[in-house]
């Protein structure tokens, strides 16, 4: 009988503690709950590891290739296009894969207008997807998709195939009398189609 203000007091102090929920349970503590997105990456932040995360291919269009170009790249990075993107591209890049059989053919990775594309877009293309091409970032690390790069760039050294796409001119200007009303029997009289 005697202990009993000091169990009292013992169970006031703990109780305070707890800020009177007790007992404590699960449901009371903070939780991530299902289907919540994650919290949004701190401006400035460098990644250390993880999968980079990228909206558009053209968000890495001005990187440069940090990996230098040696033969153990060049290696790594033919093994990894055999199996990844040869289904698609080929074994030689020029979109001529097994896939292309049955879906529309992957680009010529040896077409001028790819040849143009900077290490960083091609990068971006592999990190975030293309057209139809689906993103390599769940697979490869960036130092794999690197080696990627660096064997596309391989494969071009060989030349690059195709006709640079004409720059759009402009339209010419019809003549005077084609864009009048009057002017159109005319044209039915010389033989034209209306």
């Amino acid at each position: 009988m005697k202990h009993q203000p000091l169990i009292f007091i013992a169970f006031t102090a703990l109780l305070s503690a707890c800020n009177g929920a007790w007992p404590a349970s699960m449901e009371q503590q903070p939780a991530v709950q299902p289907l919540m997105m994650p919290r949004p990456t701190p401006v400035g932040a460098v990644q250390v590891g993880g999968v980079e995360h990228l909206e558009d291919r053209q968000d890495d269009n001005d990187l440069i290739n940090p990996h230098p170009r040696d033969p153990a790249q060049l290696a790594l990075g033919k093994k990894l296009f055999g199996y990844h993107c040869a289904v698609c591209h080929g074994a030689d890049g020029h979109g001529n894969g097994p896939v292309s059989k049955v879906f529309p053919p992957a680009p010529d990775l040896r077409h001028v207008s790819i040849c143009a594309r900077s290490d960083g877009f091609i990068y971006g293309t592999l990190t975030a997807g293309g057209r139809a091409m689906p993103s390599m970032r769940e697979g490869l690390d960036a130092q794999d998709r690197w080696s990627l790069v660096t064997y596309v760039r391989e494969i071009q050294a060989a030349g690059c195939v195709g006709a640079a796409p004409a720059a759009e001119a402009a339209p010419a200007e019809a003549p005077p009398e084609a864009a009048t009303p009057a002017a159109a029997p005319d044209s039915d009289k010389q033989g034209g189609t209306p």
